[in-house]
C-alpha cells in the first residue's frame, strides 16, 4: 500500500497542489484526470521529491517506484540497448532485463543498436517505457505515457500496463486520453485546481464510464473557474 498524505505545494500565492490524500493498494491502476495546469504534473513530482512539497508524506513502503515523465530526457547519442544495460548496472539488476523490457514493449529488434536520435518518435516512447519497466518495480508512476504511441502502440501499451498490474504492479497514470483510463484504471482522481475533487470507481471497461469521467471533468474544470 503507498500512501499520499496531506501533500501541499505553492509557488508565492499560487498553490499548485493542496491537501492531497489518497493510496495505492497493490495490484491497482489509479488514474490522474484533470485539464491543463489542475496540478496532475505537480503531484507526480511531489511524490518523488523532484518538486519538494511544502508539507505532507509519501509512504513508498519500501517501494522504489519508476517514473514516466511526459516528456522524458534521454541521452540520443547512445542505442536502446545500452541505455538500458547501463541501468541494469546502475541498479545491479540482471543484464538480460535490458532485453526483456525491449522485447517486452515490442520495440523492433532492429532497432536496439540504432542511436536513439535515429527513431521515430513512438520508438523513443517504447524505449522510454522500457527504461521505466525494466527491473520489474512494483509501483510506475506515468506522466501522459501514450504521448507519439499511435492507435496500434497505445493498445499493446495497454495491454502490457494490465498484464503487469495482473502480476502485482501499481499503477499512477496521469493521462487526457479517457478510454485509456477507462480500460487500465480501477479508480480515477479528478483534479481541478490543486485539488482532488472526486475519486470516480471504475466498475466496468466500457463507453459508459468514458461518458461519465468526461462528464465529471467538464463538471470540475468549469466549477473551479
Amino acid at each position: 500500500m503507498i500512501t499520499i498524505k496531506d501533500l501541499n505545494k505553492s509557488y508565492r500565492k499560487h498553490r499548485a497542489i493542496r491537501d492531497i490524500n489518497f493510496s495505492i493498494p497493490s495490484a491497482t491502476a489509479i488514474g490522474l484526470l484533470g485539464a491543463n495546469g489542475a496540478g496532475k504534473s505537480t503531484l507526480i513530482k511531489s511524490m518523488l521529491n523532484l518538486i519538494i512539497p511544502d508539507s505532507g508524506h509519501v509512504d513508498f513502503d519500501g517501494n522504489q517506484p519508476a517514473y514516466l515523465p511526459e516528456q522524458p530526457q534521454i541521452p540520443l547519442s547512445l542505442s536502446a540497448l545500452t541505455l538500458l544495460q547501463f541501468k541494469c548496472r546502475n541498479k545491479g539488476l540482471p543484464m538480460n532485463d535490458a532485453r526483456q523490457a525491449l522485447q517486452e514493449v515490442l520495440l523492433s529488434q532492429q532497432a536496439w543498436n540504432q542511436p536513439i536520435r535515429q527513431l521515430s518518435k513512438g520508438m523513443r516512447q517504447r524505449v522510454s517505457l522500457a527504461l521505466a519497466l525494466c527491473g520489474s518495480p512494483k509501483l510506475i508512476l506515468l506522466d501522459e505515457p501514450m504521448s507519439g504511441l499511435d492507435a496500434l502502440g497505445r493498445a499493446e501499451t495497454l495491454s502490457l500496463f494490465q498484464q503487469r498490474k495482473h502480476q502485482g504492479t501499481s499503477f499512477l497514470m496521469s493521462s487526457h486520453i479517457v478510454p485509456d483510463m477507462v480500460q487500465l484504471c480501477d479508480h480515477v482522481l479528478v483534479m481541478a485546481h490543486g485539488a482532488i475533487c472526486e475519486d470516480i470507481k471504475i466498475e466496468a471497461r466500457s463507453v459508459k464510464y468514458v461518458k461519465l469521467l468526461e462528464k465529471r471533468l467538464a463538471h470540475w474544470t468549469e466549477t473551479a473557474q
